[in-house]
């Protein structure tokens, strides 16, 4: 005699055909489920403990020597740099715009250059914002300023780079940010005999980060230990500096491997792979991870056992699963393309457009949206590469040029010096109207890659550091003359600016000329902006609508609803007009 809950549950299932049928398949889901699950986690366990050393080893191995990697690069960087800077002339003027340039070609990297006599007195620091950098035109700024007494810590670096040439100090933390960095200490020897000392304070926040994104799992981590046996990089700052535990000093004897060891902190067992960095350095990456996270692959033989489960569970159930299909078919197709979009990012149409039923029309809609995403992504991909193209051939056109001639010219600078000071002093000065130009196009060229710093700019700033930079580059002399009445709104100031940048470029590029003057003046209710050279000029009659940049200048002025006007006659210059009333644009 069952009891009565059972009966009644027993006479519901009794009561029709399909619910006999529900129950006999759920219970042959259970029945399978178990057998599968005894079979798989009895002979699991030994593969799953395998997987996880040898992946998080062979992650240890990968960071150890990515961040290896990245210290020689680093170092062979500064050794390329110092061998440039040993042969160039030992004045301090020169080698401070050597520094500073290199400052600013890595302002994230180089924190600080410390510059020394070999008697450790302090000749001149740079650890200047890279914006004021950016502003100081002439390095002697730099060198005559008044110094701070060297670091107790630069000077223990300069008395262990003069035995050694080259040191690479531990890890330390910058007293203001707490930001993680090294020191790379380079003894110089110039040609005259004279001996100096560079100390480099390189940041280490690209590795410090690119380690925090090497992880595995939930609760994985990695972390960075000294030769000393310290944490130097941890998720958790308060173990920084810490010791670490014996099971893992292995490592610090260049050893690689896996163990594991309690945590007593938090009261679980720690999984950790490690591998040495080798080099100089001496340190150690260890790889960590929750034990009991560790058995997830467990959880995946439980999705294979889900996976057959559910197959076998379709030999009891066939009538109900082919009563379900047609109604769950379509919509399950759709959703499967969904999240095939979304892990693979390959826009696929779904198939069921051509149904006249509801689905059809979620399906038309759906390939409406994809090929709407289709076009989205070609043009900002035509845009973006379009861009890199463009500040590809700037770099190329002007700083790389600039500098390549100033270095050239750098070359041979002492032959003739000894030859004929005079000639020698009008090439170091052309040395410096070269590096200033590079300077001024690479200013330009940060303003475009920083939208918003263009747009915050003061219109005469722009101008006179785009003229600045055209000249650097041609050596054609470039004037600029700003009223200061002329405050313009941000649409008005960038067409302004391109349009006096494509007039220079065709200045350089078809004038022939040999100077050039740009004027920006406020009239009673208008902003005119003239550029005049005194080049070989041309028959505006005779010229093409797109050539010579007029397409561009006249879409640039169209933009800000602007009037252009060209004026050329052969022999007799080019003067290219913008004006720009005040109520252009407003409604």
């Amino acid at each position: 005699m069952l009891p009565r809950p059972l009966e009644n549950f027993k006479k519901w299932i009794n009561g029709g055909i399909s619910r006999r049928l529900l129950f006999t398949s759920i219970a042959f889901w259970i029945v399978s489920l178990a057998c599968l699950a005894v079979v798989i986690f009895s002979t699991g366990q030994s593969e799953i403990a395998n997987d996880i050393s040898q992946r998080n080893v062979h992650l240890a191995s990968m960071v150890s020597r990515d961040i290896n990697s990245q210290i020689n690069s680093f170092n062979s960087d500064l050794r390329t740099f110092c061998s440039r800077l040993q042969a160039s002339s030992v004045d301090l003027k020169t080698q401070a715009g050597e520094l500073i340039g290199l400052r600013l070609a890595s302002p994230k990297r180089y924190i600080s250059i410390e510059y020394l006599d070999i008697d450790d007195n302090l000749l001149f620091n740079i650890n200047d914002p890279v914006d004021d950098l950016i502003n100081i035109s002439d390095a002697n700024v730099v060198v005559d300023r008044v110094n701070q007494p060297v670091d107790p810590e630069v000077g223990r670096i300069c008395d262990l780079t003069r035995g050694m040439a080259t040191y690479i100090s531990e890890v330390h933390f910058t007293r203001l940010e707490n930001a993680p960095a090294l020191y790379i200490g380079k003894l110089l020897n110039f040609p005259t005999g004279e001996r100096r000392l560079a100390v480099f304070e390189i940041s280490l926040d690209d590795i410090w980060q690119r380690i925090d994104l090497s992880t595995v799992g939930k609760t994985g981590y990695t972390c960075v230990v000294s030769q000393q046996g310290l944490f130097i990089a941890h998720p958790d700052k308060q173990l920084i500096g810490s010791e670490i535990p014996a099971e893992i000093e292995p490592v610090l004897m260049g050893y690689e491997g896996f163990t594991e060891y309690p945590d007593k902190s938090v009261n679980k067992t720690i999984l950790a792979a490690y591998s040495p960095v080798g080099g100089p350095l001496g340190w150690g990456i260890i790889v960590a991870q929750d034990k009991s996270e560790a058995n997830t692959p467990l959880a995946r033989a439980g999705g294979i056992i889900g996976g057959v489960w559910l197959a076998l569970s379709a030999l009891g159930t066939v009538g109900i699963v082919v009563m379900a299909k047609n109604f769950t078919k379509p919509i399950a197709t759709l959703t499967q393309t969904a999240d095939s979009i979304a892990e693979t990012g390959n826009l696929t149409k779904a198939s069921m457009a051509e149904r006249d039923d509801e689905v059809g029309h979620l399906s038309r809609a759906f390939n409406g949206m994809i090929q709407k995403i289709k076009e989205s992504e070609g043009r900002v991909a035509n845009a973006a590469t379009e861009e890199r193209n463009r500040l590809a051939r700037e770099l190329h056109d002007a700083v790389s040029q600039t500098l390549f001639s100033a270095s050239l010219i750098a070359d041979v600078l002492p032959r003739i010096w000894e030859r004929n000071p005079e000639e020698a002093r009008q090439r170091l000065d052309e040395i410096k109207q070269l590096t200033r130009g590079a300077l001024a196009e690479m200013r330009t060229l940060l303003f475009e890659l920083r939208p918003a710093a263009l747009a915050d700019a003061d219109i005469s700033h722009l101008l006179r550091q785009l003229g600045e930079s055209i000249g650097g580059r041609s050596r054609i002399p470039v004037t600029v003359e700003v009223d200061e009445a002329c405050k313009l709104p941000v649409d008005a100031k960038i067409g302004i600016y391109r349009i006096t940048q494509e007039a220079l470029n065709n200045v350089t590029k078809h004038s022939g000329a040999s100077c050039a003057f740009v004027s920006l003046t406020k009239e009673i209710d208008k902003v005119v902006l003239s550029v005049t050279d005194n080049g070989h000029g041309f028959d505006t009659s005779s010229l093409h609508p797109d050539s010579l940049g007029l397409k561009i200048m006249r879409e640039r002025a169209a933009a800000i609803e602007a009037r252009l006007h060209i004026n050329s006659q052969p022999g007799h210059g080019t003067m290219v007009t913008a004006e720009w009333t005040e109520d252009s644009g407003q409604d």
